[in-house]
This record gives C-alpha cells, sequence and structure tokens, in this order.
C-alpha cells in the first residue's frame, strides 16, 4: 500500500489551519503544518512534502519569498507550490506565477475545487518523477 501523500500546509490563521487540516485529513493527506516562512522552509528541507499549500500573508518571510527560495533550491524545485490566499488580485495570481507556484486558489475558497487542485497537481508530479 502507497504511503499517504504529505501536504505542507502554511497560513498564519489558525482556523484555517484546522479547516484546512480536516479536509485534507478526511481525503487521507498526511499535513504537517507551519504559521511563519521561515518555519515552512525549515519543515520543508526536513520533511521533504509532496505538495505546499502556501498563504501570500505571513510572518517573518511572505509566501512568494518561500516559493521563491524552494523554487531556487537544486533538491526541492519540484515540489508543487499552490498558494491559498486571500490575496487574489490579478496581481498576486502573476507574482504567484512568477516565483514559480502551480497552482492557486483564493479564499474563501470550495473545498472540492482545493481538492481537485491538489490531486492534479499530486498526480502531474508523479509522473515527471516516474
Amino acid at each position: 500500500m502507497a504511503r499517504p501523500k504529505t501536504i505542507l500546509l502554511v497560513d498564519h490563521d489558525n482556523a484555517i489551519i484546522k479547516f484546512v487540516t480536516l479536509i485534507l485529513e478526511n481525503e487521507g493527506y498526511r499535513v504537517l503544518t507551519a504559521s511563519d516562512g521561515e518555519d515552512a522552509l525549515d519543515k520543508v528541507r526536513q520533511a521533504r512534502p509532496d505538495l505546499l499549500l502556501l498563504e501570500i500573508i505571513l510572518p517573518r518571510k511572505n509566501g512568494y519569498q518561500v516559493c521563491r527560495e524552494v523554487k531556487e533550491d537544486k533538491v526541492l524545485r519540484t515540489l508543487p507550490v499552490v498558494f491559498l490566499s486571500a490575496k487574489s488580485q490579478p496581481s498576486d495570481r502573476f507574482w504567484a506565477k512568477r516565483v514559480g507556484a502551480e497552482g492557486f486558489v483564493a479564499k474563501p475558497f470550495d473545498p472540492g475545487g482545493l481538492l481537485r487542485e491538489i490531486r492534479v497537481l499530486l498526480r502531474n508530479a508523479q509522473l515527471v518523477s516516474a
């Protein structure tokens, strides 16, 4: 049996962390969490999750900075990154794409839409690594 995919969820809002964790765990994902950008980078390097779910607005390093550092790292650059953010203007989406994110889901969000985005990116990452 395949191990469950691990998702690192990074958000400054504890209510969002609890809500999204519940959604993801109900789908069989293993969820790790971080509440600021520095902690997120430490956990990405240590735990090597299968996907990074990232808010733009974070203490210590914002989501754009975290994504850029992940994508500039030779070992981590293939990690799929999805922004889950309340900042959802066209410029926010532009910068998310510009720093290397593969997906963007705006808050408030539809749980089904978020799960579809995650499934597609995990499937694509699996095909690339095969």
